[in-house]
């Protein structure tokens, strides 16, 4: 673990925190406190014994709830909009959209493959709420997009800024699920920008304390490189599927399992939606084309 600041500590995840870890947070403090969970098994069984007394997620996917259920003493807290997703399986199916394009067995197998547990969330806090661990405060930012309800937390003091899964990698903002949206996570980056941290810690490339306004700014612009991509293959009218076999969202170059092929045709559609909600793009039976 490495101390950012008095009662902080960042939580390095194995394997560079790729799926299905993540980097996190212990605040330790008058409240001892975990920041999400998917720390993987050795971080969990040095943190196991130390009592923890709350868990603060930051939104409610599985590479972030992971290890709740090890920890039944805490209390578990959330925002309002992503703690149904976590309460329980179906729920979390339903806000992924496994039901779309066929993908009921895929998500099945998905949370049977990761083992992922349903969490309860006992305290849902909002935009601008003040979580109090006692000398340690951080500030509830909803910044959605991702998930409905994906939140960063600000400590004022320190600059410090939890952004999650605003995670400035070069893959960019995932949004390859049904409860995305793409307008929203716009938003979100630019308020990070706005914030103006002194350090970014993400979920999944660890702690950032250089050029953090250009890296959110090449963050931002990898939606739209990519959605001009769909805008030129649509310079032939087609539906989902024959935009997702493109591989736009993911890459060419990469060979994807059925899973994120399912992903693939998520992302599109995202992209898609918001381009006819700007009226770019219109469908008809199934098949875009451009405006």
């Amino acid at each position: 673990m490495v101390k950012i600041t008095e009662h902080i500590y960042f939580v390095e995840a194995p394997n560079k925190a790729r799926f299905p870890y993540c980097h996190c947070l212990l605040i330790d403090d008058e409240r001892r406190a975990l920041m999400d969970t998917a720390f993987g098994d050795e971080n969990l069984q040095e943190l196991l014994p130390t009592g923890i007394d709350m868990i603060v997620n930051t939104h409610f996917h599985e590479d972030h709830i992971l290890c709740n259920y090890h920890f039944p003493t805490a209390e578990v807290w959330m925002h309002t909009l992503d703690a149904p997703g976590a309460r329980t399986l179906p729920a979390f199916l339903d806000y992924y959209g496994f039901a779309d394009f066929g993908g009921d067995a895929i998500g099945q197998d998905f949370i049977t493959g990761i083992d992922l547990h349903p969490t309860p969330v006992h305290r849902e806090f909002e935009d601008g709420d003040i979580i109090d661990f006692g000398r340690t405060k951080m500030q509830v930012i909803h910044t959605p997009g991702h998930t409905p309800g994906h939140c960063a937390f600000y400590e004022e003091k320190s600059g410090l800024l939890f952004a999650a899964d605003i995670d400035l990698s070069s893959f960019g903002p995932w949004y390859a699920h049904r409860c995305s949206d793409i307008d929203d996570f716009i938003t979100s980056i630019r308020r990070c920008a706005e914030i103006d941290p002194k350090v970014i810690v993400s979920s999944h490339k660890g702690i950032i304390t250089d050029d953090i306004q250009g890296r959110l700014k090449a963050y931002e612009e990898v939606i739209h490189r990519k959605e001009e991509e769909i805008i030129t293959a649509l310079a032939v009218p087609s539906t989902v599927e024959e935009l997702a076999v493109q591989q736009i969202v993911y890459g060419a170059s990469n060979t994807l399992s059925e899973l994120l092929m399912w992903f693939e045709k998520m992302a599109v559609a995202q992209h898609l939606r918001r381009l006819v909600k700007h009226h770019q793009v219109a469908q008809d039976e199934g098949r875009y084309y451009l405006i």
